[in-house]
């Protein structure tokens, strides 16, 4: 099994993320060679356009946001818009998909496959939805959707992920047109289960499937020990 270090957040401030992300990826375009990563995190309350998006779609006023506490910032990742906020388990795998032998599209059902596992888990029965990524689900006769996937593949070099409803403030998605979609409303585990949930053990069960499904193994290190290999390679 290949090795994936793994780095696990409280919170992490969005727009600090993009940069993290960045560096890792400017040291593995050069140095192919260098490590796969898999953060895993909260993030602040933040509305996401992607290179498919438009503010266009952020039916709030700037007023709202500022009263929300929610900033906005424009991407390079695939999609539209999207929420990220508290009780929301965020995946960002930065991998060498060439040298792991795998492509764009089994990248993307592999990130599903491991969110569908996981649901299940939980007695939630999530699927996928053709033309739509991300994850599905039927609860009281209507379709929703409970996770996203908005990543990017440059060079073979993935970057961003994938997002879990857990405990999210899922008011804060009504304030926006999430991922261009209007017939269908997205959802949380815990208005799904009725209770919330100890989102550490979803990272937990997340890290575990993802070993499994991706065929890494994973190994834990502290927020210090990446930005030492950051600036050991850099």
């Amino acid at each position: 099994m290949r090795k994936c270090f793994l780095v696990e957040y409280n919170q992490l401030e969005y727009r600090y993320s993009l940069d993290l992300q960045q560096r890792i990826r400017a040291i593995k375009e050069n140095e192919r060679k260098f490590d796969n990563f898999l953060l895993v995190l909260q993030h602040n309350p933040v509305f996401t356009v992607g290179k498919k998006g438009s503010r266009e779609d952020i039916l709030a006023t700037e007023q709202i946001l500022e009263s929300e506490g929610i900033d906005v910032v424009d991407v390079r990742r695939g999609g539209e818009i999207t929420y990220h906020g508290p009780g929301q388990m965020v995946g960002y795998l930065l991998l060498n998909l060439a040298k792991l032998n795998i492509s764009v599209d089994q990248f993307v059902w592999k990130m599903e496959e491991t969110l569908i596992k996981l649901l299940r888990t939980y007695g939630i029965e999530g699927w996928r939805k053709e033309g739509y990524p991300g994850v599905w689900l039927d609860h009281q006769g209507r379709t929703w959707k409970i996770a996203a996937i908005g990543a990017r593949a440059s060079k073979m070099i993935s970057s961003h992920g994938l997002a879990l409803n857990v405990n999210t403030n899922m008011d804060h998605f009504r304030l926006i047109v999430p991922c261009g979609i209007t017939q269908y409303e997205p959802i949380s585990m815990e208005k799904v289960l009725g209770k919330k949930l100890d989102i550490k053990e979803v990272y937990s069960t997340f890290e575990q499937l993802f070993e499994t499904i991706f065929e890494m193994r994973l190994k834990k290190i502290t927020e210090e020990e990446l930005e030492k290999r950051i600036k050991e390679n850099a």
